[in-house]
């Protein structure tokens, strides 16, 4: 009874907690920010002004300053992760810092993100085979990257600002 009690108090915490961060997104716009976080679904917790290049607002929301629609098929709430709020953005899986790195996924499945700074794609990638790797999940190779990976719907503009953004990760 008394396990009961607690597990029903956290659930009620747990839920008021996303109701209230889901609630407190805003749609951001304008350029500068440091760190990814705050990104809940479809906007920036971080407001106007947050971002130094429409790269980095990219990378950490999945939004454009441009007001241009970025967004994915597949990915890893498509194989049973469920991205807090439904959005995902780069940050989701490759990390503030863009090193990416494993992830427990549930009870049994990791998924190993890419570490997509600039300076360690760029003897695999360049930005042709960049964007056949983000919109069409194709590795340099030519074989599909593993579904974990969204394909992602992203205008040449954006997707050049994305890689300046990446460019500038040490």
């Amino acid at each position: 009874m008394k396990r009961s009690i607690t597990v029903s108090i956290f659930a009620i915490v747990m839920g008021v907690a996303l109701i209230s961060c889901d609630t407190n997104t805003q749609k951001g716009s304008g350029t500068g920010s440091d760190t990814g976080q705050g990104m809940m679904s479809g906007g920036t917790a971080w407001g106007t002004g947050a971002f130094r290049s429409n790269g980095e607002r990219i990378y950490f929301t999945a939004t454009s300053e441009r007001g241009t629609s970025i967004t994915y098929a597949g990915g890893p709430s498509s194989s049973g992760w469920m991205m807090m709020g439904g959005q995902q953005a780069c940050v989701s899986c490759h990390g503030p810092n863009g090193r990416g790195g494993k992830h427990n996924m549930g009870m049994t499945q990791v998924m190993d993100a890419k570490d997509i700074r600039w300076k360690v794609l760029q003897p695999e990638f360049d930005a042709e085979k960049f964007r056949l790797a983000v919109v069409k999940g194709q590795d340099p190779d030519g074989t599909q990257l593993k579904p974990d990976m969204p394909r992602w719907n992203i205008s040449n503009e954006d997707l050049a600002d994305l890689i300046a953004f990446l460019k500038t990760l040490p």
